[in-house]
C-alpha cells in the first residue's frame, strides 16, 4: 500500500514530525514500511516562458530558445518536439540536480546553453504516469503558471513523501488512506480532522433492483448518476492518484480510485445506458467468454462471482468490469456499486484468470463490510462536485448483514498480557477516541434507503 505523507497530513497535523519518524513508529507499530520514497528530486528549478525559439541550422530538431524566467532572460538549446513560443516550461537552471546528473553551462553546435527545459520523467516521475506525449517532449505548463517562481515541485505536486506500506492479514484497514491516518494520529496523539460528508441525493428510484443469488455476495449497493460530464480530472485529483501509483483517465474513473484509496472499498461504475436491464444480480453459475477492461478476452466457469443484468454478465465480480457497459466519455448516466465478495472466492478465480486489480487485492485482503453506505455518500460528493451530476439516487441496497454493533467484554488486563503492554485506561480510551471518535460523516436513515433484500 502507497501512502502520500501529503495526502495524509490533510487529516493530521505532522507539524515538527519527520517522514523518517513516521516510518519508524509505524514499523515499530506492527505496520512495516518498506520504503521511504520521494514523486521527484530535483533542485534549482524555476518556471519560465520561452519567448523566442529559432531552429539550429544544420541539425533536424534542435531549437534555441530564450527563456523568461523573471530574474532573467536564458538562453537554452532544446530538442524536444513541442518547444515553442508562448510556452510556460520548467526550467532547470545550471547547477540544478536532476536524477540523471548535474545540469551544466554546455555548446551545441555553436549555440550557448546556460540550463535545461524539462519533461516530469527527467525529474524523476515515473512514465507509467505520464501520457506518450509528456514522455516525449518537454512538460507544457497551463497559462497561468506563475513565472519565475521557484517552489516547482509545489506547483508540480511532487513535493510529496510516499511510504510503501508491507500490511499483514491483520490490517487490511490500511488499506485505505483514512485508517492509516486514524494510526498515525493514534500512535503520535495528534488530532485527526477527516472530512464530513452529506449525503446529497435528490431523488428515490423505485424501478432500479439490486440482489444477489448467491451467499458469496452479502450486501450489494448502488446509486445512480444522471447527467454527468466526463472530463479530465482536477489537478489536486490527479496528483493525489499519481502519489499513490495510479494514472489518472477521467474524473469518472478517478473518483472510483480516490475513493478506494480513502476508505479501502472498491467502488465501480457501469453505463446505465448500456445496461439490458434496470437491474443488477450478482451469481456464480454462469458459464462464458468476456472481454474485460483491459480489451483481453476470459473465461467465465461455474463458480466465479459475476455482476449481470438482464442475465448479461458486467462484471468479474470484485475483479474487473466489462467493455460492454465501460463508461466512456460519451456516457452520460451512470451506476455506482459497493459490495462486499467473498475474498476467498475473487482469490481463487483472479488466479485463474491471471488478472489482479487493485480491487481485487483489498477483497481478498479484507474490507469493512459496514463501510458502503458511508463509501457511497462519499462517492456522491465526489460525483457531484467533479462530474457535475444533476440527478443522484438515494442508495438502492441489498443487504443480508447483521449491522448491529456488538459490545465484547475485555479487561485491561487481558489487552496487556495478550499484548506484552502496560497501557492504562487513560491511554486506551485515550486512543480509542482518537482513532474513532473523530469521524463525523452523516450517515443516511436506514429507512429511507430502498431495500431489495
Amino acid at each position: 500500500m502507497l501512502v502520500s505523507l501529503k495526502e495524509i497530513r490533510k487529516y493530521v497535523d505532522l507539524n515538527g514530525i519527520s517522514d523518517q519518524e513516521i516510518a519508524n513508529r509505524l514499523t515499530f507499530a506492527g505496520i512495516e514500511v518498506e520504503e521511504i520514497k520521494t514523486l521527484a528530486n530535483a533542485t534549482n528549478l524555476v518556471i519560465g516562458k520561452i519567448i523566442k525559439c529559432d531552429p539550429v541550422e544544420g541539425s533536424n530538431h534542435l531549437h534555441t530558445c530564450k527563456v523568461d524566467i523573471k530574474s532573467e532572460i536564458l538562453d537554452i538549446v532544446c530538442g524536444a518536439p513541442n518547444a515553442r513560443v508562448g510556452l510556460n516550461v520548467v526550467v532547470a537552471k545550471v547547477g540544478a540536480k536532476l536524477p540523471k546528473g548535474e545540469i551544466k553551462k554546455g555548446s551545441l553546435l555553436g549555440h550557448e546553453s546556460n540550463g535545461m527545459l524539462c519533461a516530469l520523467n527527467e525529474l524523476g516521475v515515473e512514465e507509467k504516469y505520464l501520457k506518450k506525449e509528456q514522455i516525449e517532449g518537454i512538460e507544457e505548463l497551463p497559462d497561468d503558471a506563475p513565472i519565475g517562481s521557484t517552489d516547482v515541485l509545489n506547483y508540480l505536486g511532487l513535493d510529496d513523501t510516499i511510504l510503501d506500506l508491507k500490511l499483514l492479514a491483520n490490517r487490511s484497514d490500511c488499506n485505505g488512506l483514512f485508517n492509516v491516518a486514524r494510526e498515525i494520529a493514534a500512535l503520535f496523539k495528534r488530532k485527526l480532522n477527516l472530512p464530513h460528508y452529506e449525503d446529497n441525493a435528490n431523488y428515490i428510484d423505485e424501478d432500479f433492483k439490486v440482489s444477489s443469488e448467491t451467499s458469496l455476495c452479502d450486501s450489494f449497493l448502488v446509486r445512480i448518476f444522471k447527467d454527468i460530464e466526463i472530463k479530465d480530472s482536477p489537478k489536486w485529483l490527479k496528483e493525489v492518484l499519481r502519489s499513490e501509483g495510479i494514472r489518472s483517465i477521467n474524473n469518472i474513473v478517478d473518483i472510483g480510485n480516490y475513493v478506494m484509496l480513502l476508505t479501502g472499498q472498491p467502488v465501480h461504475m457501469y453505463d446505465l445506458d448500456k445496461l439490458l436491464a434496470h437491474n443488477l444480480i450478482v451469481k456464480d453459475n454462469l458459464n462464458d467468454e468476456v472481454v474485460a477492461l483491459d480489451d483481453n478476452s476470459y473465461s467465465i466457469e461455474n463458480g466465479d462471482l459475476v455482476v449481470t443484468s438482464g442475465n448479461n454478465i458486467v462484471s468479474i465480480a470484485g475483479i474487473m468490469g466489462l467493455k460492454n457497459v465501460e463508461v466512456t466519455n460519451e456516457t452520460k448516466n451512470i451506476v455506482m456499486e459497493a459490495a462486499t465478495f467473498y475474498g476467498p472466492r475473487i482469490r481463487k478465480t483472479s488466479s485463474r484468470l491471471g488478472l489482479s486489480s487493485d480491487s481485487s487485492i483489498r477483497f481478498i485482503k479484507g474490507i469493512d463490510k459496514d463501510n458502503l453506505k458511508k463509501v457511497l455518500i462519499i462517492a456522491s460528493n465526489l460525483v457531484k462536485d467533479i462530474a457535475n451530476a444533476q440527478k443522484i439516487s438515494e442508495s438502492i441496497v441489498f443487504d443480508t448483514i447483521d449491522h448491529q454493533r456488538k459490545e465484547i467484554e475485555c479487561s485491561i488486563q487481558y489487552i496487556n498480557n495478550r499484548l506484552g503492554t502496560n497501557f492504562d485506561k487513560k491511554t486506551i480510551l485515550d486512543t480509542y477516541d482518537v482513532i474513532y471518535q473523530a469521524e463525523n460523516t452523516t450517515y443516511p436513515d436506514e429507512d429511507k434507503a430502498t431495500s431489495n433484500n
